[in-house]
């Protein structure tokens, strides 16, 4: 199916081309930087209120975006980072028929949880036009990525690893790691897995129909590689897995749940309110935030957002990532990063051990970046075992921070929820505490 959508793009696009060619379309040639160097960008072009055109800088040409447009005024929103590190650039163009336009934009610094804090952003479910319902090229989706400013690349289409070696030979040509996944996608449950050898799940029918237990395509799973498997959206009403829980076929055996997926609805807080449960219960699953994104040119579809952040030790590898990950040490987020200490020393994923009455001192750093129309943070909340034990308002403020000490009589957890001004929030897996 995808194979013939992108044949009725190539004839659109070649009656496209013909149409603007008769009416003297000129082109728009962005050459971007980031300290002086080439970097990967996403442009969204817009008139009046319509965005008109979605465009990026070819992975082989990091960039340079060529951009044919017919005769008029346009607002070209020159993006690196989704909205998450650092500002988009603005800049008006007017093209004549026929004419060209040059424009260098160098983009502003921004800021990096990876150099400030060691945090580093992956975005663990997204498709390429391998899936039967996606349309982005799998070696394009490598600049997709780059221009989201995400740290690590993740592609996982439906029961598929057919995009896996043209991705991947593209994220080795620009020296970008990558995590290689599939999405097992039954009728009624999806769940992600990574890493795996490209291969085609073989699902029993009553997995498929969502009454037949998914221990024999876990193991198949694992057998494949992988280490990881992500419950992917488990309260969205067309995949809801966790509408399972209690019955006798309900597997409990994966690591990852998704609180977050795409834009962030009703079923989303439906799985924030269970994850707490199971964390209440001492099952240590830990949330993850990502895209579902399947297509590059879709506005309202976009890849790195939300996002998955890591605390990496020392130098960055995929496979260092990875490890953090399975020890819970990230946060979830639209927007909003944060930085949750306990004691100096911990973060999220890990254990402090305490006596009955001990002080346990929290700490978190809070950053957003702008994006059109100006943010800031408008409030954090830390919270015990599901419970909000105080509420920071941050009046609108770029940059936070925030503290809070406890006593704790028993065991339990620690998170920070933060939330924009224009909405958007973010959440860190937990800190435990052990109380003797």
């Amino acid at each position: 199916m995808a194979r013939q959508r992108w044949w009725l793009a190539a004839v659109l696009g070649i009656a496209w081309a013909g149409i603007a060619l008769a009416q003297g379309v000129g082109e728009v040639v962005l050459r971007a930087t980031l300290e002086g160097r080439p970097a990967d960008v996403k442009v969204l072009v817009g008139q009046g209120e319509k965005v008109v055109g979605i465009h990026y800088s070819p992975t082989a040409s990091p960039g340079i975006v060529r951009i044919p447009l017919s005769p008029g005024t346009y607002t070209l929103v020159v993006d690196r980072g989704a909205g998450f590190t650092r500002p988009p650039v603005l800049r008006e163009v007017t093209v004549e028929a026929g004419g060209k336009v040059e424009l260098d934009v160098e983009l502003p610094l921004g800021f990096s949880p990876a150099q400030a804090w060691g945090y580093y952003a992956g975005d663990p479910h997204n498709h390429s036009a391998a899936s039967f319902d996606a349309s982005t090229p799998p070696e394009e989706l490598v600049a997709v990525q780059l221009a989201a400013d995400l740290d690590l690349g993740f592609l996982t289409d439906h029961n598929t690893g057919a995009g896996h070696a043209p991705y991947a030979a593209a994220a080795a040509a620009r020296g970008f790691p990558i995590v290689l996944g599939i999405e097992i996608t039954a009728f009624r449950w999806h769940w992600n897995a990574f890493p795996v050898q490209a291969y085609v799940p073989q699902i029993p029918p009553l997995v498929w129909m969502g009454v037949g237990s998914p221990a024999p395509t876990f193991a198949e799973a694992r057998a494949q590689g992988a280490r990881f498997l992500q419950a992917n959206h488990p309260y969205w009403p067309g995949a809801p897995y966790f509408e399972a829980l209690g019955k006798p076929y309900f597997d409990p055996g994966f690591e990852l749940v998704e609180i977050a997926n795409g834009p962030f609805e009703d079923d989303d807080a439906r799985t924030i309110e269970k994850m707490f449960k199971f964390w209440n219960e001492g099952r240590r699953y830990v949330a993850v935030g990502a895209s579902d994104a399947h297509d590059w040119k879709d506005p309202a579809d976009p890849y790195g957002r939300p996002r998955t952040y890591v605390y990496v030790e020392g130098e960055f590898t995929a496979e260092k990532w990875l490890d953090a990950l399975g020890r819970g040490r990230a946060f979830v987020t639209y927007g909003p990063l944060v930085n949750l200490t306990a004691q100096g020393w911990a973060r999220p994923g890990d254990t402090v051990t305490l006596k009955a009455g001990e002080e346990l001192r929290l700490r978190a750093e809070l950053v957003v970046a702008p994006r059109e129309g100006g943010r800031g943070l408008a409030l954090a909340q830390m919270v015990r075992n599901g419970e909000v034990l105080r509420e920071f308002a941050l009046d609108g403020k770029p940059e936070a921070t925030i503290t809070f000490s406890d006593r704790p009589t028993a065991s339990g957890w620690y998170i920070v929820r933060v939330v924009a001004t224009d909405g958007d929030q973010a959440w860190t897996n937990p800190i435990w505490a052990q109380v003797n």
